[in-house]
């Protein structure tokens, strides 16, 4: 869903990053686009269901506004981990950080 969503809101000839990383104690996946960004102010409310950042009738991405909030879900009550977004100067970076087990 991070993958596609930043795919979704990036321009043609933009960018998207995928990166992994597994330390001692988690394993954080990032998502970083050169998209449209998103507004300091909805960086929280993305992750709520149904929320679409342009919800108007003539927005050109598809969607319902539930990946997030489910994505949101699957990582932090089913794995204990968090996740969360950031505006980047240019684009957006979605973390999804879990927990190893001991």
């Amino acid at each position: 869903n991070l993958l596609s969503n930043a795919l979704k809101f990036t321009h043609r000839g933009g960018r998207v990053a995928a990166r992994l990383d597994v330390a001692e104690q988690a394993v954080r996946f990032e998502v970083e686009d050169s998209g449209i960004g998103i507004a300091e102010e909805n960086l929280d409310r993305i992750f709520t269901k149904f929320y679409q950042v342009d919800a108007s009738t003539t927005r050109k991405a598809g969607g319902v506004g539930l990946g997030l909030s489910i994505s949101k879900s699957i990582v932090e009550v089913g794995h204990g981990g968090q996740m969360w977004a950031e505006r980047l100067e240019r684009g957006t970076l979605v973390v999804a950080q879990i927990p190893l087990p001991n």
